[in-house]
């Protein structure tokens, strides 16, 4: 029965982690069969301790413990953008399916793996149709000072398509003016409309966008 639970566990690892493996994401194929491995091998340890001393729900506690620092370490802060929030969510839900087999429900967690990777693929198809695929990349802004003015409707156009305001590097050019470089993170449309506000500024004296 402990054998079928575990291989159980590294399927249901494998059916997540492949999707996160094409994605190029921190946490891949191994990592995810080893964190659904891993929660099942301790929950099933969990269960024995229960035959003798001990309380089977503290080990399920720190399993939730040890996997929140575990996905913490795979979301990335940027200067204009966090990323890793998804790939940390599948690590927390990884770690659920792997205690659902250790539990004893091999069926259930295979299930809970074949659910979690259709959310993460058919999620996707769907923003891609409504709200239109994501745009991510550098803009570099040109601008006249005038006195810090011009920042502030810079920023306040950031702050209206959510970005973070105080985010990006400036530096002075040769001829008096600022250098603005920042990164962004829109829907495709949005990003046409946030560049063309920015270029619409009177003090912009160039813009220019590069796409990763």
């Amino acid at each position: 029965m402990h054998i079928a639970l575990v291989l159980a566990a590294v399927l249901a690892g494998a059916v997540v982690g492949g999707e996160r493996e094409k994605k190029e994401k921190p946490a891949g194929l191994r990592t995810l069969i080893l964190v659904c491995l891993g929660s099942a091998t301790f929950t099933m340890v969990s269960f024995a301790f229960t035959t003798t001393t001990g309380d089977s729900g503290r080990v399920a506690a720190q399993i939730v413990t040890g996997i929140g620092f575990l996905g913490a370490g795979v979301i990335l802060h940027g200067a204009t953008s966090v990323s890793g929030t998804t790939t940390a969510a599948t690590v927390w839900m990884t770690a659920a399916t792997g205690m659902t087999i250790g539990a004893g429900f091999p069926i259930a967690g295979l299930a809970l793996s074949l659910l979690t990777r259709g959310v993460l693929t058919g999620m996707r198809a769907w923003e891609s149709h409504s709200i239109g695929e994501g745009r991510a990349g550098s803009v570099e802004l040109v601008y006249d000072p005038d006195h810090g003015k011009s920042r502030v409707r810079i920023e306040k156009i950031m702050e209206d398509f959510h970005l973070h305001q105080e985010a990006g590097i400036e530096e002075p050019t040769d001829d008096g003016a600022l250098r603005l470089r920042f990164r962004f993170h829109l829907p495709r449309k949005q990003s046409r409309d946030f560049l063309h506000e920015l270029a619409s500024l009177p003090a912009v004296r160039a813009i220019r966008c590069t796409e990763d």
